[in-house]
């Protein structure tokens, strides 16, 4: 990769992964905003990329020629867009989120999809309920194995300080805080929502665009 990075006359570095069971079989190119992992593939000839910005993994692809890699490494490491990548390497893969992170609205996109998807992990009367109410909106929903969780930034790693909703298999519901506490427990996912709508923090705004590391760093100057 190297090599081919260096033909394409890219001043940049492929590094062994440090991941591990992939340090020997995959590289990675870039710095902390932007770079792109590529694997190999463990029985034919493939190059299996993921292309990252700021904690989210904003494309994918898969190429049998390493000089194609590389090109599409060193167009994403100037800052090309993602239409941009897909149209020169069409083997490039993006979708819809990717693309609202791109224009920075990435939030009312992953509420969008929640409330679209049929995936049996999410629990869409609670989804419904939470997209209801105004100040829930404004943030960033992830969701871990049917429970709600809600993001003051909208890039990896999530903030973790503010309540999540967990659905429990009875068809109730229950409200925890942050650090494990229980809150309370609810029949209705609309009377979750309300709990946790009254255990927010008064000054949580709309989830900004940034990584919670970001976020701690911007805190701690102002």
């Amino acid at each position: 990769m190297q090599a081919e990075l260096d033909h394409a006359g890219y001043a940049l570095t492929a590094s062994l992964t440090s991941s591990p069971g992939w340090w020997d079989c995959a590289t990675r190119v870039g710095d902390d905003r932007r770079h792109v992992q590529t694997g190999l593939g463990s029985k034919e000839r493939w190059f299996i990329m993921a292309f990252w910005e700021r904690g989210v993994m904003m494309a994918s692809g898969k190429t049998a020629d390493l000089a194609a890699s590389a090109g599409a490494i060193g167009l994403w490491q100037t800052g090309s867009r993602l239409r941009e990548l897909q149209t020169t390497w069409p083997f490039v893969r993006f979708g819809e989120l990717a693309e609202a992170y791109e224009h920075g609205d990435p939030v009312e996109t992953k509420w969008k999809l929640y409330l679209q998807t049929q995936a049996r992990h999410i629990d869409h009367d609670l989804i419904e309920a939470a997209y209801a109410q105004p100040r829930l909106r404004m943030l960033f929903p992830f969701t871990s194995h049917e429970s709600l969780h809600l993001s003051r930034c909208t890039r990896f790693p999530f903030t973790h300080d503010l309540p999540g909703i967990f659905p429990l298999s009875d068809g109730t519901y229950r409200v925890i805080s942050p650090n494990r506490v229980h809150i309370g427990h609810t029949d209705t996912p609309q009377e979750a929502v309300s709990l946790l709508i009254d255990h927010l923090p008064s000054d949580c705004g709309p989830a900004i665009d940034a990584t919670a590391t970001e976020l701690d760093r911007s805190d701690s100057t102002e």
